[in-house]
């Protein structure tokens, strides 16, 4: 079990580096980012100066897990990235912690899936993790724990979306992978329950998609348990961003707001909602769950396990559930 500061490297300085990067430095306490990996170097110079880290610098992640002493690494790359990234780490006995989506293919996932059996069957623990971190938000956590009270009856029907602003040169294969995907495995987490069916419509893309690219889509299916789930995805929005998840029980309505706020409509009462503006991009509205994210995968570090956090096995699962519509 390690006790001591933690030496942590980030690879990527995008928007999901910069935004690990910040926590890592000023939200998680007990580490040290000790290196980062980004082969753009005025890129990487600007996000260490904007959030005032010194470190070591690298432009590859096999150059930073030759030439850095590391606890840990957060893979924070683009999704095309992700497979070889974690392959490398597994080889390195190198704990980790990967953006979604596990890989871009299922096959790439399956063989993921059997490097990690592998390396769990020598080490005894889990070596990577994946950043579901939806999983860690406040809110989505509080609706969880009403589920699970019965206060409200069974689960019956879900309507979720989730809406970028913008996603330039995104493809049709990755609006479900890389967008659609958070639905697949939070209400899979949510609800305590798989799915078994999954369907995906189409119709008039807008002006803003790139071509041949299928924008917006909505997601139609059921669970083993007959939650009936629809689910819109936007890839370019125009408005700001959208995430939204409203939940009909037997006695009532919970719903999840734009920023999170969570409220109930039962007993013939809705309750009113101030007017607020929108954001940019997911970083505002999920940072409460980056933080918490970061800080359950850094404890496993530490030895001390984590039950919400996302497994190989549950980046596989959604996965496989995509593959049932790509």
């Amino acid at each position: 079990m390690t006790t001591s500061n933690l030496n942590i490297g980030v690879v990527g300085a995008g928007v999901m580096g910069s935004g690990h990067l910040e926590y890592l430095s000023q939200e998680v306490s007990g580490v040290t980012v000790a290196a980062v990996a980004e082969p753009d170097q005025a890129l990487r110079r600007s996000v260490l100066e904007q959030w005032g880290i010194a470190c070591a610098e690298f432009g590859a992640l096999e150059e930073m897990l030759d030439g850095a002493e590391l606890d840990g690494v957060v893979i924070a790359s683009p999704d095309r990235f992700h497979a070889e990234s974690i392959k490398l780490c597994l080889s390195r006995g190198m704990p980790a912690l990967c953006e979604k989506p596990l890989a871009q293919t299922l096959q790439d996932g399956e063989e993921l899936a059997e490097l990690a059996q592998v390396s769990l069957s020598e080490t005894g623990r889990p070596l990577i993790h994946l950043g579901f971190m939806r999983r860690f938000d406040p809110p989505f956590v509080e609706v969880k724990k009403l589920i699970q009270s019965g206060d409200l009856g069974s689960v019956l029907y879900i309507n979720a979306s989730t809406r970028n602003v913008a996603s330039p040169g995104i493809t049709s294969d990755e609006l479900l992978t890389n967008i659609a995907i958070h639905e697949v495995d939070t209400l899979r987490w949510l609800l305590e329950d798989e799915w078994a069916k999954l369907s995906v419509l189409s119709g008039r893309p807008t002006s803003a998609a790139p071509e041949n690219t299928r924008d917006p889509i909505v997601l139609t299916g059921t669970t083993e348990a007959g939650v009936m789930i629809v689910a819109d995805i936007f890839a370019n929005n125009s408005y700001g961003y959208d995430v939204r998840c409203e939940l009909t029980f037997e006695r009532g309505v919970v719903r999840v707001g734009i920023w999170g706020d969570v409220s109930i409509v039962q007993n013939h009462e809705h309750p009113a909602h101030p007017a607020f503006a929108l954001g940019e991009n997911w970083i505002a509205r999920f940072r409460q769950a980056y933080i918490d994210e970061l800080k359950a995968w850094t404890n496993t570090l530490r030895g001390i396990p984590s039950t919400e956090l996302a497994t190989i096995d549950d980046g596989l699962r959604a996965l496989q559930v995509l593959n049932w519509v790509v």
